[in-house]
């Protein structure tokens, strides 16, 4: 690990959607996305309160599973949809209102994965499965996304995607997980050039776990990034501090993306406890699962929603603590 930065520790919220998928860009025929005035105001509300909270990462999928977004023809991505830029500029608007900045995740595991039928299928669920189609996504539709938001204020980063490994074999033995790992990161490495070329902001991607963290330090990210849920650990037999200690030196900041607001499993989860050992580990910062709330049959409804008021009571602890006061 790297040792304690002066810097101040960022504290984050996932804001992962409002509805899976289509905050960005149209899915099908149907536009739900937040530069509609209604999605707009909910999502200046939200942001006020987590503003107050003290924290300033907000992190956000772009487009989830691929249903939306972008136009293909013939099964290839052409160019971005009527709406995509202006929902996402929409969020970055207001995220300099308060203050805030944006971790825009591009890609979720789930488009990666190959379901065969396993679950409901979209026009462009098999894009990022063939090579031809990848590199069309990145050209016709990551880069002009690139290039529209370039050095904006209000980006923490682009993110390459959201557990990969989830869809790559030689980490996940699913029959889902057919990718393979030199094609993504491949891929993945494309796609940091062009953020760091077109969008002149950092890039990041999000590791499933911390034991995976290594496998993406060639791709030149500007931060690695890891999600801690413990249920997911049970075979490392170390809890969150442990698993920190042993991690090694890294050569760029270690961000955790992802960290249960509660877990049932364990009734002596804490989060205060789990921000302050990311803390003391010299993390440079962690983001909370999660600010809006789960969907009625979702996987992580057990996981529930983040309190405001114990994020900012820790906040404020810590703050206060640094001041001398």
């Amino acid at each position: 690990m790297l040792p304690p930065s002066q810097s101040p520790f960022l504290l984050g919220v996932n804001y992962p959607w409002r509805n899976y998928a289509q905050d960005f860009g149209r899915a099908g025929a149907e536009h739900i996305g937040i530069s509609l005035p209604g999605a707009r105001q909910t999502v200046a509300d939200d942001f006020a309160q987590i503003a107050e909270t003290g924290a300033t990462i907000v992190r956000w999928f772009v487009f989830g599973d691929g249903r939306g977004g972008f136009l293909c023809e013939n099964g290839i991505p052409r160019q971005p949809d009527e709406f995509l830029l202006s929902d996402v500029g929409e969020v970055l608007q207001l995220a300099q209102s308060y203050q805030l900045k944006i971790c825009f995740s591009l890609i979720d595991f789930l488009w990666l994965q190959e379901h065969a039928g396993r679950r409901t299928g979209h026009a462009h669920e098999h894009v990022l499965h063939f090579a031809a189609g990848r590199e069309a996504f990145l050209q016709h539709v990551l880069l002009p996304l690139f290039r529209a938001f370039r050095a904006h204020p209000a980006l923490f980063a682009w993110e390459i995607a959201n557990e990969p490994e989830w869809a790559i074999h030689q980490f996940h033995n699913a029959r889902e997980a057919k990718l393979r790992f030199a094609d993504f990161r491949a891929y993945a490495a494309e796609i940091v050039r062009a953020v760091h070329e077109f969008g002149e902001v950092p890039a990041t991607l999000g590791s499933a776990r911390l034991l995976w963290v290594r496998a993406w330090t060639e791709l030149e990210l500007d931060y690695y990034q890891a999600h801690y849920y413990p249920d997911a650990e049970g075979e490392m037999r170390k809890d969150l501090a442990q698993q920190l200690a042993t991690t090694g030196p890294l050569d760029r900041p270690l961000w955790l993306g992802e960290l249960p607001a509660h877990d049932p499993t364990r009734p002596h989860y804490s989060l205060p406890d789990m921000l302050e050992v990311c803390r003391n580990a010299g993390l440079c910062g962690a983001a909370v699962w999660r600010w809006t709330e789960p969907r009625t049959h979702g996987t992580d409804v057990p996981l529930g929603r983040v309190d405001p008021a114990e994020l900012r009571a820790w906040n404020t602890t810590k703050r206060d603590a640094s001041q001398g006061t």
